[in-house]
């Protein structure tokens, strides 16, 4: 592989399984995502170990492109890691929309050095949200990196984790206004 991936931090075992696959297969992130219409960061993101829980999506485009099945353990491991009592964690890469999810939700952008800079929420589709950020000044690397998203259905929970995400990350939310109190009615 010709890609410059740091090593001796462990890996969730997806990433180190796609890894891997490509050194086996000398595969290099660019040729992976041309074949697969990922973005390079999305892809790198994944390896490098930002992205811990990838879309089945996503990790279907990868495992076709490698013509190799993700592992049954390793599958396992997300589903069981990303699941928080009937809800779902989700990691996404914002610059490239293939990646993040259509679903009601809370999200958050984390910078280059892992730190959460914004805290968001969509009621309907996060994608749609997350593609009006991308017109953004703020909206590039290495402020915003990659993300993570939580689906909730419920608009009145997702409105109140939110708020508490906000409140909770204070000052580091670089990107929310401080102290943010939002009117619960809209």
């Amino acid at each position: 592989m010709t890609d410059d991936i740091e090593d001796g931090e462990p890996q969730p075992k997806f990433g180190e399984w796609l890894n891997k696959e490509m050194e086996h297969q000398n595969v290099s992130i660019q040729q992976l995502a041309d074949k697969t219409k990922l973005t390079y960061t999305g892809i790198w993101n994944i390896v490098k170990g930002n992205t811990l829980y990838p879309r089945e999506e996503t990790r279907k485009k990868l495992s076709a492109a490698l013509n190799q099945p993700v592992p049954t353990e390793v599958e396992q491991e997300i589903e069981q890691e990303s699941a928080i009592s009937g809800y779902t964690w989700t990691d996404f890469t914002p610059s490239d929309l293939e990646t993040v999810p259509q679903l009601a939700g809370v999200y958050v952008f984390y910078d280059v050095t892992d730190r959460p800079v914004y805290v968001g929420k969509s009621r309907h589709n996060v994608r749609s949200r997350v593609q009006d950020h991308q017109t953004r000044f703020w909206f590039k690397p290495p402020l915003v990196v990659r993300g993570s998203f939580l689906a909730i259905d419920d608009p009145e929970m997702c409105d109140k984790i939110e708020i508490i995400l906000i409140k909770f990350l204070g000052n580091h939310a670089l990107l929310n206004v401080k102290g943010v109190v939002r009117d619960m009615t809209d």
